[in-house]
């Protein structure tokens, strides 16, 4: 009669007696999402991503504009070269309505492949040629060793952005970029409960 009576109620009695250690407990503790081998990098996947449609919507001379629009959003008055032969100088960014008050700030842009250490060493004399205060290297595809280990000689003349540094700067300034940047790379910014 009992199994008549489960029977009418559509449960199955097996179901009733499946405890703690069961197949039934052991398969669902195996899909837990709280499992950290089992769990995505929410943060990393949005980073990814953003820095996926960086390279897509900002190639070439995109990302000097990019980095143009950063540096202003952060109060620097900027200049940047045209197009072409620009000598090592891609952006010149200063403090005050000219831009000619401290700090001045050489830029030099470089979209592609890791940057070598002869590129360093330019924009060093590039720095000291325009007597400017700091150098900017922008290198989208990283820094080789040589590179870095010469930016660390000169730590405090020169510094380095590469991706991840524009997706960091990016996002620190997003609300002040211009409608035109926020439009190509539009994000939202979304809290999220830390465990």
């Amino acid at each position: 009669m009992t199994s008549d009576f489960a029977g009418a109620l559509g449960t199955d009695p097996g179901q009733l007696t499946a405890g703690p250690g069961t197949a039934a407990a052991s398969s669902q503790g195996e899909d837990s999402v709280d499992d950290p081998e089992t769990q995505t990098d929410i943060v990393q996947v949005a980073r990814d991503r953003i820095m996926t449609r960086i390279s897509e919507e900002f190639v070439g001379d995109g990302l000097e504009q990019l980095v143009l629009a950063i540096l202003e959003a952060e109060g620097f008055t900027c200049r940047k070269s045209a197009i072409g032969a620009d000598r090592g100088i891609d952006i010149i960014a200063g403090r005050g309505v000219l831009g000619m008050e401290s700090p001045k700030i050489v830029v030099q842009v470089k979209s592609g492949s890791q940057v070598s250490d002869i590129v360093v060493r330019d924009l060093s004399g590039v720095v000291h040629e325009q007597d400017a205060d700091h150098g900017l290297l922008v290198a989208w595809g990283g820094l080789t060793k040589p590179a870095r280990d010469s930016i660390y000689k000169q730590q405090f003349r020169i510094r380095a952005w590469t991706a991840d540094e524009i997706v960091d700067a990016t996002m620190r300034v997003y609300d002040r970029l211009p409608d035109d940047v926020q439009s190509r790379l539009p994000l939202q910014r979304v809290w999220m409960l830390v465990e």
